[in-house]
């Protein structure tokens, strides 16, 4: 299947690559139209290849993790220990707009295409290194995973129900994911900047600085006030869920006067609107849980969760009905708008003849949905991606 994304059509992006950080990067180039090559390790490849969930048949194992970054590339299998393997890499990279990777710090020195290195062999080359600390500072050798990285800026100690439980961990791997977004944002910044200097431009993506960034609320909120956030009640915003008639739950904020007024209004209690308890921002996020929040489930105890929701919206009054993930995937609006698009790969096919859908990169160009690609076996295309080169 042909995408009808071409935005980077042209553009070819070679990638050292492997876990989550920069395949997320360069699978959402290779959504916008760009062509990435994947460089892996012959007979190994990436890692995540062999992580579970597994999908098996004829042609071997397909892995979920694989899957979600991949789709859409070429693989070249290349040995970048040997001099013959770094030559290889050269030639591709000669005809190449992008180089990215997320090795450890000082490794592409190694294969001659350190920092100080590229300007002079490949000047038109935009190189973007994605890693736990960056290129530079006292932690730049530490090896990070997206816990490590959770941890150390401060996100876990925002997750869990209070600050007497252990800190918590996002359930995803945001902190690589957001690696890989401000990573593709810098290289397409360092394309245009290329457009008018003629040069490339080296791309430092830190997990730690962007993971640190990403945490914006809680920091304004210490410099600010100078105290410290932590797990549990938020004193500065009035959210929360409630639960409905049905046992489902309901997502809320209030966090202006007029919104207040409005979902007063919306479950029938404009009194409150004015109670001295809960005229300000401050105070209503301190008694959310003891009055706010019983308040709205003794509403919505005769509805179900979606009635509730729509009540408040139709109030004028933010709301969202807290969805698990099989109700996400089978969202109609979501479908509609075709974020979940089709495996395209054997594997992936269910035995009633239905495909396995992952989410694409999650933007519509002028309406249009891009369309991934199919997921490459490992080294495919390492003698195709040479032959052109020839």
């Amino acid at each position: 299947m042909t995408n009808p994304v071409s935005l980077l059509a042209g553009i070819r992006v070679v990638s050292i690559e492997q876990y989550i950080g920069a395949p997320y990067c360069t699978g959402l180039l290779a959504d916008a139209g760009a062509e990435v090559i994947k460089v892996e390790i012959p007979g190994v490849g990436d890692p995540r290849r062999r992580y579970d969930p597994l999908r098996t048949d004829d042609n071997g194992s397909l892995s979920g993790g694989f899957a979600s970054y991949n789709r859409g590339k070429k693989s070249v299998e290349l040995d970048l220990t040997t001099e013959a393997g770094r030559t290889r890499l050269h030639e591709l990279l000669v005809v190449s707009d992008v180089l990215v990777s997320n090795l450890r710090p000082g490794a592409l020195s190694k294969f001659g295409l350190g920092r100080h290195d590229v300007p002079s062999r490949f000047p038109r080359l935009v190189v973007c290194e994605i890693s736990g600390f960056g290129q530079t500072g006292p932690y730049a050798a530490w090896p990070a995973f997206d816990s490590v990285i959770q941890a150390m800026s401060g996100l876990s100690s925002l997750l869990g129900p209070s600050a007497d439980e252990p800190p918590g961990l996002a359930p995803m791997a945001t902190m690589d994911i957001l690696g890989g977004v401000y990573a593709a944002v810098g290289i397409l910044a360092a394309l245009v900047g290329r457009q008018r200097t003629g040069l490339g431009t080296h791309v430092d993506a830190s997990m730690y600085d962007i993971g640190t960034a990403f945490l914006e609320r809680p920091i304004t909120l210490h410099e600010f006030t100078g105290e410290v956030p932590m797990r549990g009640k938020d004193r500065y915003s009035p959210v929360g869920s409630f639960r409905a008639g049905d046992g489902g739950w309901v997502s809320i904020v209030i966090p202006t006067e007029e919104m207040w007024r409005r979902c007063c209004t919306a479950i029938g209690r404009p009194e409150l609107a004015t109670d001295e308890r809960l005229d300000s921002v401050l105070k209503r996020a301190d008694r959310m849980d003891d009055l706010i929040i019983p308040t709205l489930e003794e509403w919505a105890s005769g509805i179900d969760r979606h009635e509730a929701a729509r009540m408040l919206r139709e109030g004028g009054q933010p709301a969202g009905v807290v969805q698990t993930i099989d109700e996400v995937r089978s969202d109609p609006h979501l479908a509609e708008r075709g974020l979940f698009q089709p495996v395209d790969d054997s594997r992936a096919r269910n035995a009633d003849g239905s495909t396995l859908a992952l989410p694409r990169l999650p933007l519509l160009f002028d309406g249009i949905a891009p369309i991934p690609g199919p997921i490459p076996a490992l080294g495919e295309n390492t003698n195709d991606a040479f032959r052109q080169e020839g």
